[in-house]
């Protein structure tokens, strides 16, 4: 659904800007007004992702999982929901998340559902955790469900937490080659250039194309830039369309070795969100359009919609994800015994634990492939760059011996 911001005043005068997603404008100007706001402005969000909270902090992943388990202790303790939310609304630092609170809860006052509540501000509450709460508030079990939810959003975050440690180094040995290689070729090889054009000695081939390299970059420095930046641009562009983003997608998982780790990555938190979505008793056609909604690769994602609609079609889970290939043979037959057994919900956890067991496998070896590799290159790179400036000094050595 498309997402529209708002600005709104309420009962005690003060106004506020806020986001959310309805079918069309008019039915979310009705839903306001009939919460008893004063609706001062309503557009829909533009294409660039500037929003009402667009400059103002974001919450992140570990302070949402905070606020859950706050939100747990509160409700196991026996407050109710209003006084819990009031308590957390004082207890965060962050001023748009505090004001998203006191409108939640002004909105269970008049009335609404917590999860009603809150799907009202999607910046902050995924779709998929307000349809577990919903979920949970129709069976009664509202904690059981919020303490699923924060077991599955702490086993993402580890395999988060796991994937940027491993990445890490490398990135940082290659941003220590960049700014090394800037050194030497804005620093160093001018300094050479200079010594040498004062001796009038001619100089070895390969230092004079070095010489010349580094004075066309240095020239052009700024046009490179220039460059660099409209290509980001223009990517960026590209990619916000929906012909770009699921190509890039696409591509994305062809890349050579990388490629199936990112698959395996997707497949392990896709197999984890719908088997938390089930077990929290939500029908599996609208457990797969959440999964589908939550995968951020489009490709995939697409793929995910197909299966929905097969699935709808009367064709069995495993059935419809074989023909979809997204996942191999094997995996499929264990969703499709599973489906045979009863025991859906428990089968795509173990298939999300071996797929995440299986990504930090390859992410290790990959990073100890890369980081050698990085180590070699920086020094071949970096050793022949100062072999080819002192090539003229030890051409005179020889002469002068």
């Amino acid at each position: 659904m498309p997402v529209f911001v708002y600005k709104a005043g309420r009962e005690d005068g003060s106004v506020f800007i806020k986001e959310a997603e309805a079918e069309n404008p008019e039915a979310l100007r009705k839903e306001l007004e009939d919460s008893g706001y004063l609706v001062l402005h309503l557009a829909k969000r533009r294409a660039l992702g500037l929003g009402a909270d667009f400059f103002q902090k974001r919450l992140k992943t570990e302070d949402f999982l905070v606020f859950n388990q706050e939100l747990l202790v509160l409700i196991k303790a026996g407050l109710p929901i209003v006084q819990s939310l009031d308590i957390l609304a004082d207890r965060t630092p962050i001023p748009a998340f505090k004001d998203t609170l006191v409108d939640v809860k002004t909105e269970i006052r008049g009335g609404k559902a917590l999860s009603d509540s809150m799907a009202r501000h999607p910046r902050f509450f995924p779709e998929l955790y307000c349809n577990s709460l919903r979920a949970g508030e129709r069976t009664g079990n509202l904690a059981e469900v919020l303490g699923r939810f924060i077991i599955y959003q702490k086993k993402l975050l580890d395999v988060k937490r796991k994937l940027k440690t491993a990445v890490t180094y490398p990135i940082f040995l290659v941003g220590v080659t960049i700014l090394l290689l800037i050194f030497l070729l804005t620093y160093v090889v001018p300094s050479f250039t200079q010594i040498y054009a004062d001796t009038q000695s001619k100089l070895p081939m390969p230092t004079i194309i070095l010489m010349n390299v580094t004075g066309f970059l240095k020239t052009y420095i700024l046009f490179f830039i220039a460059l660099g930046a409209a290509l980001v641009f223009a990517f960026r562009a590209w990619y916000r369309t929906d012909a770009g983003r699921l190509k890039a997608d696409s591509y994305l998982l062809k890349l050579p070795l990388l490629g199936e780790t990112i698959r395996g990555y997707i497949i392990s938190t896709m197999t984890k969100t719908l088997a938390t979505i089930l077990s929290g008793g939500i029908p599996m056609l609208q457990a797969l359009e959440m999964v589908a909604k939550s995968v951020t690769n489009r490709e995939i994602s697409e793929k995910l919609r197909y299966t929905q609609e097969r699935v709808r079609e009367g064709v069995s889970l495993a059935a419809s994800l074989e023909e979809t290939k997204i996942m191999p043979i094997m995996t499929i037959r264990m969703i499709e015994v599973g489906e045979a057994t009863g025991a859906l919900e428990n089968m795509l956890d173990d298939i999300s634990t071996f797929y995440e067991d299986e990504v930090n496998v390859k992410v290790q070896r990959m990073t100890n492939l890369i980081e050698p590799v990085i180590m070699l290159s920086m020094g071949a790179v970096v050793g022949t760059i100062v072999i080819i400036m002192y090539l003229p000094i030890f051409e005179l050595a020889g002469t002068v011996k």
